[in-house]
């Protein structure tokens, strides 16, 4: 077998002068202090092996190899997952929340944050509130956040970005006089 994976005794063979004179010179020198790798390599290189590996009946090593990611074969069993171009799941989410009517954000967490808002800002007599009314203040909030949104994107889309920034939600809210003054 051909010598074609081993990457160091590729480089050592390239240059046989050198390799044919230092095995020469290291054999007339007899045996040396400094152990060497099989098959003769110049006395000098620092990957200097102690003893040779082991070899099975058929003249290979055993084991001690490993294989890269790219020399091992892949599995033909397992299909490959198709996958969507870069937006198009995005735009089918988009299209499938324009079609439906119910509500985006989930109303356990915000009756949760209606009530904490309140125990903090209204006064103490007030804690219930009706189940029609945190409907309506959630129907309110969520066209709130999307209008909010929609102008936004205008922005950005104005300054000829596609990713929003706060900056562009600061811009919404000060053309559109929405919210809170800044």
């Amino acid at each position: 077998m051909a010598r074609t994976k081993h990457f160091a005794s590729r480089a050592r063979d390239r240059n046989p002068t050198n390799a044919t004179a230092s095995s020469s010179a290291a054999a007339a020198a007899g045996p040396s202090a400094t152990p060497t790798r099989r098959g003769g390599s110049q006395g000098g290189e620092a990957q200097q092996t102690a003893t040779p590996p082991a070899t099975t009946t058929a003249g290979r090593k055993k084991g001690g190899t490993k294989r890269t990611k790219q020399a091992m074969p892949k599995s033909s069993n397992k299909k490959k997952t198709s996958r969507y171009k870069p937006g198009t799941v995005a735009l089918r989410e988009i299209r499938q929340f324009q079609k439906t009517t119910k509500l985006l954000i989930p109303a356990a967490s915000f009756i949760r944050e209606v009530r904490s808002i309140t125990h903090i800002l209204a006064p103490p007599e007030i804690t219930r509130w009706t189940a029609e009314a945190l409907v309506a203040l959630q129907e309110a909030a969520e066209d709130f956040l999307v209008g909010l949104f929609s102008d936004a994107m205008l922005c950005a889309i104005h300054a000829r970005r596609v990713t929003l920034m706060r900056k562009d939600f600061e811009l919404a809210r000060r053309l559109g006089g929405k919210g809170r003054p800044l």
